[in-house]
């Protein structure tokens, strides 16, 4: 359920926003350790200088490889030394093409991981897509905690993940955990070997309440006609991804009505518009043309708030625009798979999932309110023959507003 008394009076307060907003992105640069450094030029997009000043405890450096083991017939693990996160060594994960998985574990005698979410580094290479496995055994193979992230680039950097639980297989005690897999699947392509770095699992401690997030795509008149007016009903607001060329177009939102969304306190989120291209196709010169020019639009039109934070494309992110949109958004989504956990660690790297997913869509808000995560749920046609109807639309904000959970904006995860 929303807090009733969330942001409505946008213009009245948009100064005293902005102060709060400021101290929160400071506090954010700190933790990452590069607040007055330019990533364009980085083959480490993400420095690890302030490691110690992220949120929570890391509970395993990968300084010493002598506890975790490669599962049989599931690739091989050795100390990754060039390029780690941090510290002298990462754990390096590799498989050949006739392997199907990479996969490492660990035992304990027992550790305790309840109230707890968790976040790991990555880094892959040789392809565009992966899907990345947390297991907690707890404390056996029949009872397990799954969490996982579909990682749509950017390769060959290093990332944070925020993992959120995908399933509960019988009844874990997270009290209890007595063994930690981790597993890197091909995704996308499916052909090729798999070479992929962790580094610095983590733990926070995670809030007491989850969130939920509504998130529209296309820059549609239907998430105004279908959407926005039922939103309005139950307290929530949402974030469009707007993609200037397309406003005022047959059957996209007018200036006017993405105006009333945002003064309604939804967020106009910055979505550059590369057609029937993924944005790494275009050169580096033409993203970073697109990438600024679509923060600028949304930003001399009244929507600073929004032009904080970037959907991306096509989800597929590439080194070049992740650097680029690192350098230019506070935040920045694509599609993951599965809920968020909180607090983040990476907010450049904010996973979404389909919102008209029925039973599955579900049993991820279950999960946010659960274990204390972040929802990202995302839209594009709501309405008519290729869309959501609204009736199942309907159907998903009534659920939201049966859970103890909390509906955000992009800017107000930020400002959390």
């Amino acid at each position: 359920m929303t807090d009733q008394n969330r942001r409505s009076f946008v213009t009245t307060v948009a100064a005293a926003g902005t102060l709060s907003l400021s101290g929160c992105l400071s506090q954010l640069r700190e933790w990452r350790g590069n607040g007055n450094t330019s990533n364009e030029d980085s083959t480490k997009s993400d420095s690890t200088d302030g490691l110690s000043k992220l949120p929570g405890e890391s509970i395993e450096n990968f300084e010493t490889l002598d506890e975790w083991n490669a599962m049989i017939n599931a690739g091989t693990l050795k100390a990754g030394t060039d390029d780690p996160y941090g510290g002298s060594q990462s754990a390096h994960l590799t498989a050949n093409e006739d392997t199907e998985y990479a996969a490492i574990y660990k035992i304990f005698d027992g550790q305790d991981l309840s109230g707890k979410n968790l976040s790991l580094a990555v880094k892959f290479t040789g392809r565009q897509q992966l899907r990345l496995t947390i297991e907690l055994f707890a404390p056996n193979s029949r009872n397990v905690h799954v969490l996982h992230r579909t990682l749509v680039g950017p390769a060959d950097r290093w990332v944070r993940v925020d993992f959120g639980t995908d399933r509960i297989e019988t009844q874990p005690d997270l009290e209890d955990v007595r063994q930690i897999r981790v597993t890197a699947r091909r995704r996308g392509n499916m052909s090729g070997s798999i070479n992929c770095q962790v580094d610095d699992l983590r733990t926070v401690n995670r809030p007491e309440t989850g969130k939920v997030m509504l998130l529209f795509d296309g820059t549609l008149n239907e998430h105004y006609a279908h959407a926005f007016k039922q939103m309005k009903s139950y307290g929530y607001a949402g974030v469009e991804a707007v993609m200037p060329e397309a406003i005022g177009r047959d059957g996209r939102l007018t200036i006017d009505r993405l105006t009333e969304m945002n003064d309604a306190g939804w967020d106009m989120a910055a979505r550059p518009r590369t057609g029937a291209q993924f944005l790494h196709e275009y050169s580096p010169e033409e993203q970073q043309g697109m990438i600024e020019r679509t923060k600028a639009f949304l930003e001399s039109r009244g929507f600073e708030d929004g032009a904080q934070h970037f959907v991306t494309p096509k989800n597929i992110l590439s080194p070049t625009a992740r650097d680029l949109v690192k350098k230019r958004h506070k935040q920045a989504f694509r599609f993951g798979g599965n809920p968020n956990g909180l607090p983040l660690t990476d907010p450049h790297n904010i996973g979404f999932f389909s919102g008209s997913a029925g039973d599955e869509t579900r049993t991820y808000i279950d999960y946010a309110a659960q274990y204390g995560q972040l929802a990202v749920l995302q839209f594009d046609y709501i309405g008519g023959e290729d869309g959501m109807n609204e009736q199942a639309f309907e159907r998903v904000l009534k659920y939201i507003d049966g859970q103890d959970v909390k509906v955000v904006t992009a800017t107000e995860l930020l400002e959390s």
